[in-house]
């Protein structure tokens, strides 16, 4: 789970903003990753997994989309 440094700040600013727009769930989260923080997309997708649990984000689908870099970037995400 190396990714958990990761995800952490990802869920927080989601939730933070999910909380503000009164939404009851998130339901998709895109992604954009740097190939070249060496993540792989099953691992990624099963530690957000359980770090979004008991959250907003618990059960948000991810999509994501490898690009050549080094960051990862929030592209959207859906809400109820």
């Amino acid at each position: 789970m190396h990714e958990t440094h990761l995800i952490n700040p990802i869920i927080k600013g989601i939730q933070q903003h999910a909380e503000k727009e009164k939404a009851k769930a998130v339901t998709l989260v895109r992604l954009k990753i740097g190939q070249l923080l060496g993540v792989r997309d099953d691992s990624f997708k099963e530690t957000f997994k359980v770090l979004s649990k008991n959250t907003l984000l618990e059960g948000a689908r991810l999509e994501i989309t490898f690009f050549p870099g080094t960051r990862i970037e929030v592209v959207s995400f859906d809400v109820e």
